[in-house]
């Protein structure tokens, strides 16, 4: 098992966005996550020992982390029009009643 650190900015990156991408290559590390007063401290464990390809899951982590906090701004930019959908689609069901 290969162990390496990386560190994240806080104001750049969070936390969640850093779990769910520790989550989605959960098959090939494990992630020990510590807030410090301007970033987020990793250390990864790679469960290889091929040099290689630890550097390799390693760039895959950086680029899962960089997509999940794309995926953050695109859901807080998107909320209002989802909500109206979803409020549009709810209205025309008939689960409610007006009498209620």
């Amino acid at each position: 098992m290969i162990e390496r650190e990386l560190t994240f900015d806080v104001t750049s990156y969070s936390a969640d966005a850093i779990q769910r991408a520790a989550y989605r290559l959960s098959d090939r590390l494990s992630v020990d996550l510590t807030a410090e007063e301007s970033s987020f401290r990793c250390v990864l464990h790679i469960s290889t020992e091929d040099t290689a390809v630890s550097e390799a899951i390693l760039s895959d982590f950086r680029n899962e982390v960089l997509d999940q906090v794309l995926r953050e701004r695109i859901r807080a930019e998107t909320e209002g029009v989802r909500n109206v959908i979803l409020a549009l689609a709810f209205s025309n069901t008939g689960l409610i009643t007006e009498d209620e």
